[in-house]
C-alpha cells in the first residue's frame, strides 16, 4: 500500500538536491561552457509524493535540466551532453553519500541508500531537455539513451492536450478540493494494476473528482 510522504520529510531533501544542482550549474558553466536551468516536475511539484509503506525503495523526485536550444550558440552532440553532465554529477557528489550517477534511458539517476537497513531512502531522476522551435507550445525535446543500439539522441515529446487545468481550477474553488484530489490519487495509486505512470493517475484523479462533482 502507498502512503504520502510528509512535507517535513521531503522538504529538506529538495533543499539538498537543489544545492547539488546549483553546484552542477557552476561546473557545467565553467568546465563545459553550457548553462542550464532546472525545474521540479512530477509528484514533487504537485506535493503528491508517495512511497510504499514499509517498503525498501523510498520516494523519488524528478527534475528537468533545461538547456538552451541547440541553435542558440552551441552544437553539442547528445552523447557529449550526457557525458558532460554525468562527469559534473560525479564531481558534485564527491564526498556525499549519494550513489554513483546512473545513465538511464531518459535521465540521470542518483539514490540515497540506507546501507545499515539495506534500503533506498529516496532517489532522483534528472532529465535533460530543451524546448522545441515553437517555444514549447507543442512539446519539448528530451535526451534519450537508446540502450538497444547504444545511440544517444534528442526525441520529441508532446504535451497532453486536455482540459485538465480548467477542471482543476473548478475543483479548487471548493475548500476541500485539493484534499479530494489527494485522496483519489492515493486510492488510484493503490489500485494501479497496470503500472500507469503517476501523471496519468493524477489526470485520472482530477477527472474522477470533476465527474463526481457534476453528477
Amino acid at each position: 500500500m502507498y502512503e504520502y510522504v510528509t512535507k517535513k520529510e521531503y522538504a529538506p531533501v529538495k533543499v539538498k538536491l537543489e544545492s547539488i544542482l546549483r553546484r552542477i550549474q557552476q561546473i557545467m558553466a565553467s568546465d563545459y561552457e553550457l548553462e542550464f536551468k532546472y525545474e521540479l516536475i512530477g509528484s514533487g511539484k504537485r506535493h503528491l509524493i508517495t512511497r510504499i509503506k514499509d517498503g525498501n525503495k523510498g520516494f523519488d523526485f524528478d527534475y528537468n535540466l533545461i538547456i538552451p536550444h541547440p541553435g542558440q550558440g552551441y552544437h553539442y552532440k547528445a552523447d557529449v551532453i550526457k557525458s558532460d553532465f554525468i562527469e559534473a554529477f560525479k564531481i558534485a557528489l564527491k564526498g556525499t553519500q549519494y550513489s554513483f550517477p546512473k545513465d538511464s534511458t531518459s535521465a540521470i539517476t542518483i539514490k540515497m541508500v540506507d546501507k545499515v537497513n539495506n534500503k533506498i531512502k529516496y532517489s532522483c531522476d534528472f532529465a535533460i531537455m530543451y524546448y522545441d522551435e515553437n517555444d514549447g507550445c507543442d512539446g519539448y525535446m528530451y535526451l534519450r539513451n537508446d540502450k538497444s543500439t547504444g545511440n544517444y539522441h534528442f526525441a520529441f515529446r508532446s504535451y497532453s492536450r486536455t482540459d485538465t487545468n480548467e477542471k482543476l481550477a473548478e475543483i479548487l474553488e471548493y475548500e476541500d478540493g485539493w484534499n479530494w484530489i489527494r485522496d483519489e490519487y492515493l486510492k488510484l495509486k493503490n489500485r494501479n494494476k497496470s503500472n500507469k505512470h503517476s501523471f496519468s493517475l493524477y489526470i485520472e484523479a482530477i477527472n474522477n473528482i470533476y465527474n463526481q462533482m457534476n453528477q
